[in-house]
C-alpha cells in the first residue's frame, strides 16, 4: 500500500480556505435573508466603482453586507489560489491536486455565478448561489480532510470494517439531506413550499438516526464522531426552524407574536441557513470516510491475498 505523506502547509492553507469560507457564507446568507442582493449595483465593479477602493464603512448596510461578501469572495479566491500553487508544490499525489484545482474552478463559477445574479437580476440564479455555496464549501471541507493527518494515519493503517456496511446509507443521507436544502433554498428565494420543508425536516431526521445508530456499532472512533456531529446539528436545524417559524408566524395560543423582519427573525433563518450547510457538509464527509474504509480494506486484503501467493513453496514436478 503507497504510504500517504502529511504535509502541513498544504492541510493549513485547505483549513484556511475553508474557514475563511464561512463568513463569506454567513454574510451571503444574511444578504438573501434580508434580501440585499442588488443593493450594490453592477458586477464587477460596486456602483460604477473598483471594487477594491469602493468605500466599506459609512455604507447603508444593504449595500455594506453585499460589499462585504463580494470582498470576502475575493479572498477565498486568493486562497484558492495559493492552495493550488501549495498542492503542485508539496503534494505528489495527483488526485489530491486535482481536487485543489477543483476547489478553485468551483470557486471562478460561484463568483461568475455571484455576479452574473445581479447583473441579470435572477432570482433563480440567487437560488444556484446559494445552492452551488454549499457544493463548494463541502468540497473544500473534504479537501481539508483528505489532507489532514487523521485520513493519512486511517489511509495507512485502516480500520476494520464489516463487508457492504452502511453503503446504501452512505449514498442516500447526503442526497436526501441535499433535496431538503433544495427546499430550504425554494422557500427562501421563491417564497413557496413551506410545508413541504417543514415535512421533509422530520424525513431527514429519521435518516440521520438510523446512520448515527449504525456507525455507534462500528466502534470505529473515525465514523463515530462525525455521525454524532450530524446527528447535533439535525436536532439543532429543526430547532432554529421553529424559531424561524415562531418569529415569523408566532403561536398566538402560547402568547407567542410573529415579528416578520425583526432581528430575531434575521438572526435565524440565517443561522437555520449556515447550519443547513454545515448539516450537508457533515454528512457527505461521513460518507466519504465509509467508503474510503471500504476502498482501504478492500486493498489491504488483496494484497494480504497476493503476499500470501508469494509466500507459498514452489513445487517441482508433475502430480
Amino acid at each position: 500500500m503507497n504510504q500517504q505523506q502529511y504535509h502541513p502547509w498544504l492541510f493549513r492553507i485547505a483549513l484556511a480556505t475553508t474557514v475563511a469560507t464561512l463568513p463569506l457564507m454567513i454574510m451571503g446568507g444574511h444578504v438573501t435573508t434580508e434580501g440585499y442582493g442588488m443593493a450594490v449595483d453592477g458586477w464587477p465593479g460596486s456602483d460604477g466603482q473598483n471594487m477594491f477602493t469602493y468605500p466599506v464603512f459609512g455604507l447603508p448596510t444593504d449595500k455594506f453586507f453585499e460589499h462585504v461578501h463580494r470582498l470576502l469572495g475575493t479572498l477565498v479566491g486568493f486562497l484558492s489560489i495559493v492552495l493550488v500553487i501549495v498542492a503542485f508544490k508539496v503534494q505528489p499525489q495527483k488526485w489530491i491536486r486535482k481536487v485543489a484545482i477543483a476547489v478553485l474552478i468551483c470557486v471562478i463559477i460561484q463568483g461568475i455565478l455571484g455576479g452574473t445574479r445581479v447583473t441579470e437580476n435572477s432570482v433563480g440564479l440567487a437560488m444556484t448561489h446559494g445552492l452551488f455555496a454549499a457544493c463548494v464549501f463541502t468540497l473544500m471541507a473534504f479537501l481539508t480532510m483528505a489532507t489532514g493527518k487523521r485520513w493519512i494515519e486511517n489511509s495507512n493503517d485502516p480500520p476494520e470494517l464489516a463487508p457492504g456496511y452502511g453503503r446504501r446509507l452512505a449514498i442516500t443521507v447526503p442526497l436526501v439531506v441535499l433535496f431538503q436544502y433544495f427546499l430550504g433554498g425554494f422557500l427562501s428565494h421563491f417564497k413557496v413550499g413551506l410545508h413541504p420543508h417543514i415535512s421533509f425536516a422530520f424525513v431527514v431526521l429519521v435518516f440521520v438516526i438510523i446512520e448515527f445508530r449504525t456507525a455507534r456499532k462500528t466502534g470505529i472512533k473515525w465514523l463515530k464522531r462525525p455521525a454524532m456531529g450530524m446527528l447535533h446539528l439535525g436536532i439543532f436545524q429543526i430547532m432554529l426552524g421553529i424559531g424561524a417559524w415562531l418569529t415569523r408566524f408566532g403561536l398566538p395560543a402560547a402568547g407567542i407574536i410573529g415579528e416578520p423582519g425583526s432581528l430575531q427573525q434575521s438572526l435565524f433563518r440565517t443561522a437555520h441557513l449556515i447550519t443547513g450547510i454545515l448539516f450537508l457538509m457533515t454528512t457527505t464527509l461521513y460518507s466519504v470516510r465509509v467508503f474510503r474504509l471500504h476502498q482501504l480494506n478492500k486493498n489491504r486484503s488483496s494484497e494480504q491475498t497476493l503476499s500470501a501467493t508469494d509466500s507459498l513453496p514452489e513445487t517441482e514436478g508433475n502430480a
